[in-house]
């Protein structure tokens, strides 16, 4: 009981279940998607997935039937939320570290709003960032082709060798200095979510490309990619962490095009 009781005391315990009940969501939808026989190419954000997510049976009918509602197009709007759960999903894990650090820094009163201000600017940041610049990627006509997870892929092996996303990746282990309280302590936490958010989304940007356009296997990539971004940045080797992410990934390039290619 006492285990329980401390389990329950634990100030990221509500994020841990934010993202186990992310990803619940995010399978939900899938199968959803695959019950209203969604094209097997099809974009994260513009596909049958976020579709069929949203509830709306004609609109799901309408994308199995091929025809693309206004939601399906991957409009800025209509595709946000979608971004929104897979930032939650696959980038909190990789922040956890951060947050545990926000919290624990900060006086034990407000250990649980710093983590949630945090996470706030945090998983903002991301969504904009995949709504603006991973939303046009998915419904650019090449996405969809055989070879766009290869190339993606490729492209992210290159640039795990870069001294920009190395760079990137030490900025993500920085701490930053946290006032005790007051609207100083919230706004301490919003600067440091902007700086770290910024770094991640450097260090990870090729890597949620190419989840966004993986296609029917978009979970399974989905959740390869999240584990492999996480052991990255909890390694205390950023260089050989991401030299090592850099062949895996220039691996499965390969390997996808050899699968993938008649």
């Amino acid at each position: 009981m006492a285990g329980l009781r401390g389990i329950g005391r634990r100030p990221t315990l509500w994020i841990e279940l934010a993202v186990a009940a992310g990803w619940l969501a995010l399978i939900l939808g899938e199968g959803i998607a695959h019950g209203y026989g969604g094209g097997s190419r099809a974009s994260l954000a513009g596909g049958p997935l976020w579709i069929c997510m949203t509830g709306l049976g004609g609109i799901g009918h309408a994308a199995a039937h091929g025809s693309a509602p206004p939601m399906a197009s991957g409009s800025l709007v209509g595709a946000t939320p979608m971004w929104g759960l897979m930032a939650l999903a696959m980038m909190t894990p990789t922040a956890m570290p951060v947050v545990q650090h926000v919290s624990g820094k900060s006086l034990y009163w407000r250990r649980r709003r710093a983590a949630s201000e945090f996470l706030a600017v945090f998983l903002a940041l991301w969504t904009a960032f995949a709504a603006v610049a991973l939303g046009p990627l998915g419904s650019w006509p090449p996405a969809g082709s055989t070879l766009a997870l290869p190339v993606v892929l490729a492209a992210a092996a290159l640039w795990q060798l870069t001294p920009l996303k190395l760079a990137a990746l030490r900025a993500c282990h920085r701490s930053h200095p946290l006032p005790p309280h007051g609207w100083r302590a919230s706004r301490g936490v919003a600067d440091f979510a902007l700086r770290n958010g910024s770094a991640c989304i450097a260090s990870c940007w090729a890597m949620m490309a190419a989840a966004a356009i993986s296609g029917s296997a978009r979970l399974l990539w989905m959740a390869v990619l999240t584990a492999a971004m996480t052991v990255e940045k909890l390694s205390e080797k950023p260089r050989t962490a991401s030299r090592r992410l850099a062949a895996l990934l220039a691996a499965a390039a390969i390997g996808t095009a050899a699968v993938l290619l008649p």
